[in-house]
Protein backbone atom coordinates (compact mmCIF):
# COMPACT_ATOMS: atom_id res chain seq x y z
CA UNK A 1 0.00 0.00 0.00
CA UNK A 2 0.74 3.53 -0.50
CA UNK A 3 1.24 5.79 2.78
CA UNK A 4 -2.16 7.20 2.02
CA UNK A 5 -3.84 4.31 0.27
CA UNK A 6 -6.04 2.78 3.39
CA UNK A 7 -7.16 -1.11 2.67
CA UNK A 8 -10.88 -1.55 1.59
CA UNK A 9 -12.90 -4.10 3.95
CA UNK A 10 -16.20 -4.69 5.11
CA UNK A 11 -17.28 -6.18 8.55
CA UNK A 12 -20.05 -8.82 8.21
CA UNK A 13 -21.75 -9.67 11.50
CA UNK A 14 -25.38 -12.52 11.69
CA UNK A 15 -28.45 -11.45 13.65
CA UNK A 16 -30.59 -13.78 14.83
CA UNK A 17 -32.12 -15.13 17.78
CA UNK A 18 -29.57 -17.24 18.07
CA UNK A 19 -27.26 -16.45 21.33
CA UNK A 20 -23.66 -16.93 19.29
CA UNK A 21 -22.70 -14.30 16.50
CA UNK A 22 -20.80 -14.70 13.47
CA UNK A 23 -18.17 -12.34 11.59
CA UNK A 24 -16.93 -11.73 8.69
CA UNK A 25 -14.29 -9.45 8.07
CA UNK A 26 -13.71 -8.99 4.46
CA UNK A 27 -10.96 -8.12 2.72
CA UNK A 28 -11.35 -6.12 -0.89
CA UNK A 29 -8.37 -4.97 -2.08
CA UNK A 30 -7.35 -7.62 -4.65
CA UNK A 31 -11.52 -8.58 -5.20
CA UNK A 32 -13.89 -6.46 -6.83
CA UNK A 33 -16.88 -8.78 -5.41
CA UNK A 34 -17.52 -11.27 -2.81
CA UNK A 35 -20.41 -14.01 -2.79
CA UNK A 36 -22.52 -14.88 -0.13
CA UNK A 37 -24.46 -18.10 0.23
CA UNK A 38 -24.78 -21.14 1.23
CA UNK A 39 -23.01 -23.01 -1.58
CA UNK A 40 -19.96 -25.00 -1.42
CA UNK A 41 -18.04 -21.93 -3.91
CA UNK A 42 -19.02 -19.17 -2.03
CA UNK A 43 -17.00 -16.95 -0.62
CA UNK A 44 -19.07 -16.11 2.70
CA UNK A 45 -21.05 -18.97 3.52
CA UNK A 46 -24.11 -18.89 5.42
CA UNK A 47 -25.48 -22.29 6.97
CA UNK A 48 -29.23 -21.04 6.87
CA UNK A 49 -31.65 -22.93 5.10
CA UNK A 50 -33.49 -19.80 4.67
CA UNK A 51 -30.46 -18.63 2.36
CA UNK A 52 -29.98 -19.75 -1.09
CA UNK A 53 -27.13 -21.51 -2.93
CA UNK A 54 -25.67 -18.09 -4.22
CA UNK A 55 -27.39 -15.32 -2.38
CA UNK A 56 -26.07 -11.87 -3.08
CA UNK A 57 -22.81 -10.73 -4.34
CA UNK A 58 -21.24 -7.51 -2.62
CA UNK A 59 -19.51 -5.40 -4.99
CA UNK A 60 -16.84 -2.57 -4.75
CA UNK A 61 -16.99 0.40 -6.91
CA UNK A 62 -14.10 2.06 -8.55
CA UNK A 63 -14.79 5.26 -5.87
CA UNK A 64 -14.47 2.33 -3.00
CA UNK A 65 -18.39 2.03 -1.86
CA UNK A 66 -19.81 -1.12 -1.96
CA UNK A 67 -23.31 -2.04 -3.08
CA UNK A 68 -24.87 -5.81 -2.45
CA UNK A 69 -27.04 -7.40 -4.81
CA UNK A 70 -29.34 -9.89 -4.29
CA UNK A 71 -29.35 -12.82 -7.13
CA UNK A 72 -32.70 -13.49 -7.20
CA UNK A 73 -32.86 -14.85 -4.32
CA UNK A 74 -36.35 -16.44 -2.66
CA UNK A 75 -36.81 -14.36 0.53
CA UNK A 76 -34.49 -11.32 -0.64
CA UNK A 77 -31.49 -9.34 0.92
CA UNK A 78 -31.65 -7.10 4.02
CA UNK A 79 -28.90 -5.12 4.92
CA UNK A 80 -28.51 -3.22 8.08
CA UNK A 81 -25.39 -0.47 7.42
CA UNK A 82 -23.71 1.06 10.16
Amino acid sequence: YEQNEQPHYITLESISSNTSKVVHVLNLVDEDSISLGRGHDIAVRVTDISVSRCHAIIKKSALGFFYIIDNASKFGTLALVR
